[in-house]
């Protein structure tokens, strides 16, 4: 689990060329937003995290290429893989209107009408979207984060609410087919 305060971007993948650049796995859907930062904190998961300076950075293809102030060498870059690359969540630029940083949503209580359903626990990306695994009073089950099943996310109350529509008790069950009939 990523340490608490901190917004992760992404995750060291290798070195890259002769002078101490880094290549990074972005976890975000570009880095442009995080363009002008100046700050990165690096480390593993469980922390603890570094601070960099960072002097430059290169946009790839889901990738990024970085260059560290104080990592010079191909050596030294090689010892950062597998470190992830985080900013203070205080410092994260806000997301798009109707976006939400992961963190926003994780711990949200997820609702239909009045009636409690769960918390979001984890987040699966897929590529169609995103997919909240709710753990509640009927187990575990999978929201899909789609404007047909999510009516509203409001992280100041603490609640995702369901589109009054949808079929809750196949949301709980995971649908009509089950892993049998297939």
């Amino acid at each position: 689990m990523a340490q608490p305060g901190y917004l992760i971007l992404g995750r060291v993948i290798k070195s890259h060329g002769l002078r101490g650049e880094v290549k990074v796995a972005c976890f975000a859907d570009s880095w442009a937003p995080f363009r002008m930062l100046r700050r990165l904190w690096l480390g593993p998961t469980a922390g603890p995290f570094k601070p960099f300076m960072l002097e430059s950075g290169r946009e790839g293809d889901r990738a990024v290429v970085l260059k560290l102030h104080g990592v010079e060498t191909p050596e030294a870059a090689a010892g950062l893989v597998g470190y992830e690359v985080a900013i203070l969540r205080a410092e994260a630029p806000a997301p798009p209107e109707g976006a939400f940083y992961h963190y926003d949503i994780l711990g949200l209580m997820v609702v239909h009408g009045d009636r409690p359903l769960g918390t979001v626990r984890e987040i699966l990306e897929t590529p169609a979207h995103d997919v909240y695994v709710v753990r509640g009073p009927a187990g575990e089950w999978m929201l899909p984060a789609t404007r047909a099943h999510v009516r509203r996310i409001d992280p100041a109350a603490g609640r995702i609410e369901i589109e009054p529509g949808v079929d809750v008790a196949a949301l709980l069950t995971g649908g009509e087919e089950s892993a049998e009939a297939i």
